[in-house]
């Protein structure tokens, strides 16, 4: 493997999925105690669950194959439809080369493992990346940034770090204008399930 160092900033983009909602409020904090969390978008996705993440992983043929991405969705189903996305920034990333030659940033990686490994055994009915994703590379995050502004409409909460611009595209939530929190107040709404239905 080889290491290779960058001295500009790299901007994940993360997803916490449904099947972790009791912990939202927890995972959120460790992220943020881990990077420099700078966006953070709650969506009610409803229905559109299932099409929310073919849409998330449209294009990734290994996600496609042997039925896994379909195996993750069944694994899904269940009373909550509400995720929590987010963007987090990391200054002097460095990047690692996958088995197909893309550069996956190393930092992450690591954020995204080490919350897996925190949370996954917590998790009743946990199937291996139904509880969180984050995009390591370059092609991961535009795509996983797309859906997310296509789904725009879906979203009920938001919070946009003072100094930064929104990353992720604001949309009406039921014709009415998503409300703006600061950080705090945001995990408070998931600690008090605030959001929920």
């Amino acid at each position: 493997m080889q290491v290779v160092e960058n001295k500009t900033s790299e901007y994940p983009v993360g997803i916490l999925w449904n099947m972790g909602s009791k912990y939202f409020r927890e995972m959120m904090l460790k992220i943020a105690i881990m990077e420099d969390v700078i966006q953070v978008r709650i969506y009610d996705l409803k229905d559109k669950c299932a099409d929310f993440v073919l849409d998330c992983y449209k294009g990734d043929k290994e996600a496609y194959d042997g039925g896994y991405i379909y195996e993750k969705i069944e694994s899904m189903k269940v009373n909550n439809n509400q995720i929590v996305a987010f963007v987090f920034k990391i200054d002097n990333p460095t990047y690692k080369t996958d088995s197909n030659g893309k550069l996956q940033c190393i930092e992450a990686r690591s954020v995204k493992q080490r919350i897996r490994d925190e949370y996954a055994s917590k998790i009743d009915g946990y199937f291996f990346d139904n509880l969180i994703h984050i995009s390591d590379d370059l092609e991961e995050m535009q795509r996983t940034l797309q859906v997310l502004n296509k789904y725009k409409d879906y979203g009920i909460a938001d919070y946009v770090r003072k100094g930064y611009q929104s990353i992720m595209e604001k949309g009406e939530a039921e014709g009415e204008k998503q409300e703006k929190r600061t950080y705090i107040e945001l995990l408070k709404g998931l600690r008090d399930e605030e959001y929920e239905k």
